[in-house]
């Protein structure tokens, strides 16, 4: 069952009364997101992820990521397994509530891993569109966002929420963030960041959602820089939900 389930029949216990869905706040809504990061779920996945420039020249590359969250952590683990030039690279993220991110970056050319400090976390990953914290953390931070609910809207043929984030404090990584969340699964499908004078920066689009283990998880996933013109895409090509050792999440797997 899913969180938002058990909240509602938590109030309904407590109080006697139910909350409609036209009186959630946004805090409330964002706190009951299904998942609130780029990669989700526990298991292992094949991807395919495309960057395209701004001339539409486009390079292709193969991945394995392995993802395991639970209450309270979100770990994962990625891996280059083509093209050659980037084959054996991989990166390791560990984000537990309450405690700062923990990533680091293998590099097979160098031969060692390194961390990625705090103040390197919002640059590109791998020459992406994504950042470090898009791909292995929350693009929503909590506390460093107050939250607004707007008028409802559709976006992909689905009722959704909307939401306004505005950044309260100098270590968000955008001045305000607009996200739309489909009400049905509580999973956002669109997200928009801005940066300083309210200027559109960058689109973020989840799409292809499908059934897994009782979650919806999305297999298109597209990130458009609007200022540069350029985009990432990620596709799963195949999923599978395992359970999977804590040992793959260590620094030590990184150097196998």
């Amino acid at each position: 069952m899913k969180k938002g389930l058990l909240i509602l029949l938590s109030l309904v216990l407590v109080f006697g009364v139910g909350v409609r869905a036209e009186e959630l706040t946004g805090q409330q809504i964002l706190d009951d997101l299904s998942f609130s990061s780029v990669l989700s779920g526990s298991g292992s996945a094949e991807l395919t992820m495309i960057t395209e420039n701004a001339k539409g020249a486009q390079r292709k590359f193969s991945l394995r990521v392995f993802l395991k969250s639970e209450e309270g952590a979100d770990k994962q683990f990625l891996e280059y397994l083509a093209p050659a030039d980037v084959r054996g690279t991989k990166f390791l993220s560990i984000h537990e509530k309450g405690q700062e991110d923990q990533m680091w970056l293998y590099l097979p050319a160098l031969g060692r891993e390194r961390r990625i400090a705090s103040h390197m976390t919002k640059d590109s990953f791998m020459g992406t569109d994504f950042t470090f914290d898009e791909i292995g953390g929350n693009f929503a931070r909590d506390n460093d966002y107050t939250v607004q609910r707007l008028l409802d809207q559709q976006e992909q043929d689905v009722n959704c929420y909307v939401l306004d984030l505005t950044a309260q404090n100098q270590s968000a990584a955008y001045a305000k963030i607009k996200m739309w969340v489909w009400k049905k699964e509580l999973v956002p499908v669109r997200v928009e960041f801005f940066g300083l004078g309210n200027s559109l920066t960058k689109t973020l689009t989840l799409s292809a959602f499908k059934p897994v283990s009782g979650d919806m998880i999305p297999h298109s996933v597209i990130m458009e820089d609007n200022v540069k013109g350029t985009r990432t895409l990620l596709e799963i090509a195949s999923l599978t939900q395992e359970a999977l050792e804590d040992d793959v999440f260590t620094v030590r797997y990184l150097r196998r």
